[in-house]
């Protein structure tokens, strides 16, 4: 059985999750493609965005990730990266939201 990673996130951003969840899902594949055939320029697009986005929806894992992997493209240095965008598709699937309300 896999883990569950259970993160908190302000209730009055239920209704955008979805969407969301969705755009990283399509991005991810994306990386991975970008990944498979080495093209920095779409790795550092793509890392660029989870780093931008990640904080803002109560995801630091995923800005964490994202900044990890943009940096990594930045230099066009490869070491890490698939593990680092594994661990973006583990953290997709494993993640299981719990609306809290905020103050």
């Amino acid at each position: 059985m896999s883990e569950r990673i259970v993160v908190q996130v302000d209730e009055d951003l239920q209704e955008i999750m979805p969407r969301y969840l969705e755009i990283r899902q399509r991005e991810l594949l994306e990386l991975e493609q970008a990944v498979s055939e080495q093209n920095f320029d779409q790795i550092r697009m793509l890392g660029h965005k989870l780093k931008g986005t990640g904080s803002a929806y109560g995801f630091d894992e995923l800005s964490r990730l994202g900044m990890l992997i943009e940096d990594k493209a930045v230099e066009k240095d490869m070491s890490d990266v698939p593990m680092f965008t594994s661990k973006v598709r583990h953290y997709l699937d494993n993640l299981e939201i719990v609306y809290v309300e905020t103050e």
